[in-house]
């Protein structure tokens, strides 16, 4: 194995680990371009085709975790279908403000859909809040699978 597709490996995985703490990086897709390079650049040897798959449909389902959890816990606090959209759609275009947009983008998505469905001031702050709560522990679930699939990856290739 070539030390440049080690060293490009390695970095990745520090993007990503880091990229789970800031919501603007894709976390868990760059640890899992890291495997995935590895292990064309290792024709498969040490990572099987099928752990790459298994741990692929692992990052499709963490890389959704900030949205849908955003979501989860909109709809928790009393959010209806408008905030519930309000967060998603807030939290998907805040991502392109930056790292801290996520969080203004969902709060405020949720704040105007609660809104717009008529909640109280006092529950679309708590809906909105909920949302931003929401992200920050879908950034811990992709945080530790990020994690869990660097550990599949050092197991695979070197025991």
């Amino acid at each position: 194995m070539s030390i440049l597709i080690i060293v490009i490996t390695i970095i990745l995985f520090l993007l990503g680990v880091l990229g789970t703490l800031i919501p603007a990086l894709p976390g868990i897709g760059l640890v899992y371009a890291g495997i995935l390079i590895y292990a064309f650049a290792d024709h498969f040897t040490a990572i099987e085709v099928s752990t790459v798959v298994y741990l692929g449909i692992a990052a499709l389902i963490a890389s959704g975790a900030q949205y849908f959890g955003s979501v989860w816990a909109a709809k928790s606090a009393g959010g209806k279908k408008k905030a519930l959209v309000g967060t998603f759609v807030g939290a998907l275009f805040g991502t392109m403000a930056g790292p801290v947009g996520i969080f203004i983008g969902a709060f405020a998505g949720a704040l105007v859909g609660a809104l717009l469905e008529g909640s109280s001031p006092n529950t679309a702050a708590r809906v909105a809040f909920q949302s931003m709560v929401g992200i920050i522990g879908g950034a811990i679930i992709q945080f530790l699978l990020s994690l869990a699939l660097i550990a599949a990856f050092i197991i695979a290739v070197f025991f």
